[in-house]
């Protein structure tokens, strides 16, 4: 089981960050930080960094700028399908995040720190059946539509959602057009997080969205 809140968990890189959020002469990896500082300090669970297509070194510095602020925070940083950026920083990175599509579970666990949960990518009603059993949670969807990430599947929908919930017994967030409105029937459903990009990061004000969400969420 996982030992901590994934309620609210909310998933970005640099290309998430819009240009009209940006203060004047910030990168948007500065602004993405600056994001996770003000979310964190107001009750983000999870943060997980997905930083596609970057050099292992970026991807390194980054994390590192969010560590330093996600400290003295309850806010858990996952990182997205980088085994090795987990073990450069095993100290203060909470969860490895693995899709379908990235390294096989059995590999990446044999080559991390046994203090870091995993979480894994569910598309599709049949993937249940190999869930490893050290997996401390899924992230299950597209559940709705979404234009967040170029890699995703069609959306499950609502039923496909709630069948995979009866038939597991670790906790299900919810991914893949999340919406505020949408959260209330989720719980009810018994999904346990709730994982937003775009309609934080996109959104008029990230902040205020944040705000929304962990009030609806809890």
């Amino acid at each position: 089981m996982s030992s901590f809140n994934l309620n609210t968990y909310v998933i970005g890189g640099p290309e998430n960050i819009q240009e009209r959020h940006l203060l004047p002469s910030e990168t948007k990896s500065e602004a993405l930080v600056r994001f996770v500082d003000i979310f964190s300090s107001l009750g983000l669970d999870v943060f997980q960094l997905r930083f596609k297509n970057s050099s292992d070194d970026d991807f390194l510095k980054l994390a590192n700028e969010i560590v330093q602020v996600l400290k003295n925070t309850n806010c858990k940083l996952c990182i997205n399908d980088n085994v090795q950026i987990v073990n450069k920083l095993s100290n203060d990175v909470d969860i490895l995040h693995i899709g379908q599509n990235d390294m096989k579970p059995e590999l990446a666990k044999n080559q991390i720190s046994s203090k870091v949960k995993i979480g894994l990518s569910i598309t599709d009603l049949d993937q249940i059946q190999n869930i490893p059993n050290f997996i401390n949670y899924i992230g299950v969807g597209p559940i709705f539509p979404t234009n967040s990430k170029t890699d995703v599947s069609n959306a499950m929908g609502e039923l496909i959602l709630e069948e995979i919930i009866k038939k597991v017994d670790i906790p299900v967030v919810a991914i893949g057009g999340i919406k505020l409105k949408n959260i209330n029937k989720l719980k009810c459903m018994g999904v346990s997080g709730f994982a937003m990009i775009s309609e934080i990061f996109s959104s008029i004000d990230p902040e205020k969205k944040f705000k929304e969400f962990k009030k609806i969420a809890k």
